[in-house]
């Protein structure tokens, strides 16, 4: 556990920062429990955590503003779908921008979406920054308490069972959540 606690020391915000362009809830809360246990340093945890938000959802806007006509011209009742929710998309596309961070799996299907629908890509950036800014902050500070109370109801964190107790409690959490919301 030494070992992997050093190594996520040295190379942790790198871990931070590609965590969050491939997935993002996990990885941050994740992130909030190393910055409690003195792994991360905070603040620079804070910044690469928003950096690679950032970059995640500027790759799948790209994608949908690019590639995703073409991949959808080979399915075309899916590309119907699509055309549907236009409308819709585009009555809450600054609502959409804002929150994809916060909806489980909205990080990449929002951003990939408002891309489709050709969304202001200037708009994109300055209303997801917002909403990245504050998920992240947010993702860590209940990652940093979750800790805190984990600590107390077990002790110190020094036992990798302890560590992977509380990441599968962290993600059997997530999936309830998830699956009460849709």
């Amino acid at each position: 556990m030494e070992h992997i606690l050093s190594l996520l020391s040295q190379y942790g915000l790198w871990v931070v920062f590609f965590g969050m362009i491939v997935e993002g809830t996990a990885v941050i809360i994740l992130s909030g429990v190393l910055c409690h246990m003195g792994v991360l340093p905070c603040g620079a945890t804070t910044v690469v955590a928003i950096l690679g938000a950032i970059a995640g959802d500027q790759i799948w806007f790209y994608i949908g503003r690019n590639y995703a006509q073409k991949f959808l011209s080979k399915f075309p009742t899916i590309e119907k779908q699509i055309k549907k929710l236009q409308e819709k998309v585009q009555s809450k596309a600054d609502i959409l921008a804002v929150t994809s961070r916060f909806i489980y799996s909205g990080a990449i299907a929002f951003p990939l979406v408002l891309g489709i629908h050709h969304y202001s890509h200037k708009k994109f950036t300055v209303l997801d920054s917002i909403g990245v800014s504050l998920a992240s902050v947010s993702g860590l500070s209940i990652g940093y308490f979750l800790s805190n109370s984990f600590q107390k109801v077990l002790g110190d964190i020094n036992h990798f069972e302890h560590m992977l107790l509380f990441i599968i409690v962290v993600a059997v959490g997530v999936k309830v959540y998830n699956s009460k919301t849709t």
